[in-house]
């Protein structure tokens, strides 16, 4: 069934004035003092133009509805520093894999299949290429990765037997290692981490400026459910999202999904509603000034990602070449109107 924005709209502001709100979170709004921060190893911070950090945590394979029924989710936009839905975001395509490549490329290469695949030549250059040539600092982490800092090839963790270990790291869902450009540099392969050192470096006030968080395959819902995923949220990531200020300070989060649980009649029925998922925003860099400032309609995606990265720290889109020339970037600081 096909839901029009104005439904849903309507839903989510009689949703909003029902919602009891949480306590007030700590101020998070202030600018950051870009030149007293660094990455993990040191790195200064490049002051942005709308924000100076980007962080990003995917869950997997949920519809939108599925998503936002879950408190934690419904609750995370309204009341996070500044929250923002993005109520028309769509993936890629399915299934996992190509997903992942759009977050950092900008495309999804036309890959169909989660099997292991290298991206190699001129084809493997994407965001992290321009990061780098501006000197900002980046970094991915993944739970039960099964090393500490590297790049890990393997499809997954495998124990003495050889069979695959349960729930836990899969290649398909940390895009890195899938990149010529980063698996033959041993630097570059080096801002690859387990999850683990994402909390000593938080911690220690040295994220970098791009984060990127994969969860394993029991807390990003891709072996349980919208349910099990809102807790793990709730659990070990909400009060970081709520009330950590450096975590929050001139800093853009998002947290979204994969793709969506549904795949029937997936690019057959135009204007169908299929790959349609979740996706929020909050943090310093957005300013609600009112209640409608906290729902943006754009139709984004996940080129959008590289798209917003470039216009913050270049001052335009399309650097890549691929289909962040056309993805709309995320609305900032205001509403979606760009």
């Amino acid at each position: 069934m096909k839901t029009s924005v104005a439904v849903v709209l309507t839903a989510l502001i009689s949703a909003l004035g029902g919602t009891s709100a949480l306590p007030a979170a700590s101020s998070a709004s202030k600018a950051i003092q870009t030149q007293s921060l660094t990455g993990p190893n040191g790195e200064p911070y490049v002051p942005g133009q709308f924000f100076d950090r980007f962080f990003m945590i995917i869950g997997e394979n949920m519809d939108f509805w599925d998503v936002e029924a879950q408190a934690t989710f419904a609750n995370l936009w309204k009341q996070a520093p500044n929250g923002r839905l993005l109520g028309n975001y769509y993936a890629i395509t399915h299934p996992s894999q190509p997903n992942y490549f759009a977050h950092i490329a900008a495309t999804s290469y036309g890959w169909n299949s989660d099997s292991p695949v290298n991206i190699t030549g001129s084809e493997s250059f994407t965001i992290i290429d321009l990061l780098e040539e501006k000197g900002i600092s980046w970094a991915g982490y993944a739970e039960d990765y099964p090393i500490t800092q590297g790049c890990y090839i393997p499809y997954a963790p495998e124990y003495a037997n050889g069979t695959e270990v349960p729930h836990s790291y899969v290649r398909k869902h940390f895009p890195f290692v899938s990149f010529e450009t980063i698996y033959t540099n041993k630097t570059r392969c080096n801002n690859l981490y387990n999850a683990e050192e994402f909390w000593k470096h938080l911690k220690e006030n040295k994220l970098p400026q791009f984060v990127y968080f994969t969860p394993n395959l029991l807390n990003d819902g891709h072996d349980t459910d919208a349910s099990y995923f809102a807790s793990y949220i709730q659990e070990t990531w909400i009060n970081t999202f709520y009330y950590n200020d450096y975590f929050n300070a001139g800093a853009l989060n998002y947290i979204s999904l994969d793709e969506s649980g549904n795949t029937t009649g997936f690019n057959t029925v135009p204007g169908d509603n299929n790959n349609h998922i979740y996706a929020a925003l909050w943090g310093g860099a957005l300013s609600n000034r009112n209640i409608y400032d906290k729902y943006d309609f754009n139709r984004y995606n996940h080129s959008s990602i590289a798209a917003t990265l470039e216009m913050n720290w270049w001052g335009e889109t399309g650097l890549l070449g691929r289909n962040d020339t056309y993805a709309p970037f995320f609305a900032v600081p205001n509403d979606g109107t760009n």
